[in-house]
This record gives C-alpha cells, sequence and structure tokens, in this order.
C-alpha cells in the first residue's frame, strides 16, 4: 500500500504483527512510522515497551528475544529495526519469528530500498503489511505542496506551486522547511488575515525561497530563452554576487533545455499545445511565454547547447577557470548559437531518450 493508504490504515483498531515500511522519501518513510507508533503504543509507556534498533549491528538472537517478551503495563511492545537490508540472519531465525509472530510485540522493518529476491523480504512480503513511499512525481509535486500549505493556513497560487517546484525539486523535507518559512514571513507581513488561510503569491515565494535576491533563477533562463545576451550575463553576475551556487545556476539551465527540447520535439512533430503542455507542465500564462522562446530555437541548437551544458559541468567540477568565467562563457555561446561543443555520445543519446515524445 502506499503512504496515503498506510495513514489510513492506522486509524483503524487493529494493526498488524509486522511491518515493511520502505521506500526513498524520508519525510514520508518518518511520517509513517511516527504514526505506526503513536498507534502502537501509549507515549507514557514508550521508554519501557519501545525499542529502536539499526540492521547493520543487531543480533536476530537480541530481537527475537525481545519479541517474545511480555510488554510492561501495556497490551504491546513496538520494536523498529531501520537500516533492515543490512540484517544478517544466517540462522533465519527472524523468519522463524515471522512465520509465528507473538501476539504481544509489533516489529517493524524499515529499509530505503530492500531486495525482494533476498529470503528475509520475500517472506516480509508474503506475511508482513508492506507500505511503500516512493520518491514523488514531478507530476505530484503541486498537488502536494497544496496541502501541506493548507495544513499550515496557507493557499499557493498556481504559478506559486510551480515555483516552488522548480526551485526545490522532489526533496519534501526541504519543501517543507519551506512552506513552514513562507508561513512564519506572511504571518509578519500580513495581520488582516487572521484565521483566514494566507494567499502564497509568486512574488512571496522569490522573496522567501530565493533567500531574498532580488534577481530569480527564472528571470535568466527567461533570458536565455530570448537569447538576450546582455541580458543573460548581466542576471548572471548579479546571481553569482547574490549567493546562487554556480552548480544550482548550470542545472536550472539544464533542466531548461531538456524541457525546450521536449517543446521542440511536440512542436516540429505538429502536436497542438495542449499536447505539448502535458509533457511541459507550468502555468498557462508561462507556458505561452516559454513555447513562443523554443520557436526560436531549433532540436540542433538545443541540443548543441546540452553539449555544452555538459563541458561546463566538467569545467566547475574539475577545471582551473574560474566558475564565473564557465558561466558567462556558456551563456555566450549559448545565445550565439555555438555548434562547436564536443559531443559526448552517451550523454546525448541519454538527452534525446529523455526528450522524446
Amino acid at each position: 500500500m502506499n503512504y496515503q493508504e498506510g495513514m489510513r490504515h492506522f486509524e483503524r483498531e487493529d494493526l498488524s504483527l509486522c511491518y515493511l515500511l520502505s521506500g526513498e522519501e524520508p519525510l514520508l518513510l518518518s511520517r509513517l512510522l511516527h504514526r505506526l507508533l503513536e498507534k502502537g503504543i501509549e507515549p507514557s509507556l514508550a521508554a519501557f515497551n519501545s525499542h529502536q534498533f539499526r540492521g547493520e549491528s543487531i543480533s536476530p538472537e537480541a530481537v527475537v528475544s525481545m519479541a517474545n517478551t511480555f510488554p510492561v503495563s501495556s497490551p504491546r511492545r513496538v520494536i523498529v529495526i531501520r537500516n533492515a537490508e543490512h540484517i544478517k540472519d544466517e540462522a533465519g531465525l527472524l523468519l522463524h519469528y515471522l512465520n509465528d509472530p507473538c501476539e504481544t510485540s509489533l516489529l517493524v522493518f524499515v529499509s530505503e530500498k530492500p531486495d525482494m529476491r533476498k529470503k528475509l523480504f520475500s517472506t516480509l512480503k508474503r506475511l508482513a503489511t508492506v507500505m511503500a513511499c516512493p520518491r514523488l512525481y514531478d507530476r505530484e509535486l503541486p498537488a502536494w505542496i497544496a496541502q501541506e500549505g493548507s495544513k499550515n493556513g496557507l493557499r499557493f497560487s498556481q504559478e506559486a506551486l510551480w515555483l516552488i517546484k522548480e526551485y526545490l525539486g522532489n526533496d519534501l523535507s526541504l519543501i517543507q522547511r519551506e512552506i513552514e518559512k513562507i508561513g512564519l514571513y506572511l504571518a509578519r507581513v500580513d495581520s488582516t488575515s487572521e484565521g483566514e488561510a494566507l494567499e502564497v503569491s509568486s512574488e512571496v515565494v522569490r522573496v522567501v525561497v530565493s533567500g531574498g535576491r532580488s534577481h530569480s533563477i527564472f528571470e535568466l533562463l527567461r533570458a536565455l530563452g530570448e537569447k538576450d545576451r546582455s541580458k543573460a550575463l548581466r542576471l548572471l553576475n548579479l546571481l553569482l554576487g547574490e549567493g546562487a551556487h554556480p552548480l544550482f545556476i548550470l542545472s536550472m539551465l539544464t533542466r531548461q533545455l531538456r524541457q525546450m527540447s521536449l517543446a521542440r520535439t511536440g512542436i516540429d512533430a505538429g502536436l497542438k499545445e495542449a499536447v505539448i503542455a502535458k509533457k511541459v507542465p507550468m502555468p498557462p500564462g508561462l507556458f505561452q511565454r516559454f513555447l513562443k522562446q523554443v520557436e526560436a530555437w531549433s532540436q540542433a541548437e538545443i541540443r548543441s547547447a546540452f553539449a555544452g551544458s555538459l563541458s561546463a559541468d566538467s569545467q566547475l567540477k574539475g577545471g582551473s577557470l574560474s566558475p564565473a568565467i564557465v558561466l558567462e562563457t556558456l551563456l555566450l555561446d549559448l545565445c550565439q548559437g555555438n555548434s562547436t561543443f564536443p559531443r559526448r555520445a552517451a550523454y546525448l543519446m541519454s538527452f534525446q531518450e529523455q526528450t522524446a515524445f
């Protein structure tokens, strides 16, 4: 079951005796585990009946012995094993326990990437309640951000949702912290909406999430799309001067090129604007301008620009030139349509595969 189904499961009175919580999204895993512990044991008795182990250092004998020990003044005890993928159980003691678990113990295995081919995890899949928390897809992020904002008394505009996703990616813990910062910021500057949801505009996101920078990375991306060399260079220097990390700037430029290639592929295939918009999600007002910019680029120019971004990445990570020079040179070449970048076949093949409809 997924995260939402898991949370609903914990609202039931009856809990399973064994759980496997898996997935690469630590925030959702943490919330599931927190809710399970809340449901599984009285907080006042947790010190006596809640036990935490790590897979790389546990003794299966100790875990089984603890699980078979009667809880103290509580209907059950809870045992959590983190990093369960590192468990070594040559004697099969945990496997034997899973086939006949103690009715007064709740055993929880937590693993980011369980290998379901291993005997322990294949047995858990068969006998335990399994909950998975994979990282959210880009298309799922706006709804999640809006939901988290609602919990904090915030209502995001569509453009604000998109900006947060673009700034922060799919790191839910980071997004959660930034949402809390936005709430604190609006509580200070807006005292007229007591008891009502506070409106979060794109401008608020730019101020809070960008660290108060006067210019955003999206202005630079727009200048690149328009091949406005002087504006792009000016914005680059302003961003660097205000503390933007060179690798962050390059990663956003590269991401923009991927989106441009997707849109260009759709244009060249004669697809309708609505179909292209599904592949390149962004607020309608921004998409119209973006699509107009893409029309000024050929697919060959975009792929050449991607090769240039790969070269810049290597120079930033191991070259002798300053980051400012590397990025300035890249922007000059991109805005002039330079097609002489060294091509790396494997990377460009991956780029073409990722930008195909």
